[in-house]
């Protein structure tokens, strides 16, 4: 359950983002996963759904995923490569 922890963090990263910015929803977030971080892009999304459900913040909030096949400092890890706010 690697990917919940890493999913934890990166949910907490993006309230305090939406909260520095006055923005009242997250509309789109780009997200770069590491060779090793053994995540798919529909499980990630799978679970990002399910613990940000019912969060008006999160309310439809589109996300990219894109996995990475070279293996470099950030294998291990899920980045947020960009956010777009409302």
């Amino acid at each position: 359950m690697h990917e919940i922890h890493l999913l934890k963090d990166l949910i907490n990263k993006l309230e305090r983002i939406a909260e520095e910015n006055d923005a009242n929803r997250i509309a789109k977030i780009k997200l770069r996963c590491g060779a090793l971080s053994h995540v798919s892009p529909e499980h990630l999304r799978y679970h990002f759904m399910n613990m940000t459900k019912g969060r008006e913040l999160f309310n439809d909030t589109h996300i990219e995923i894109e996995v990475m096949e070279e293996i470099d400092d950030h294998a291990y890890d899920i980045l947020l490569e960009n956010v777009s706010l409302e």
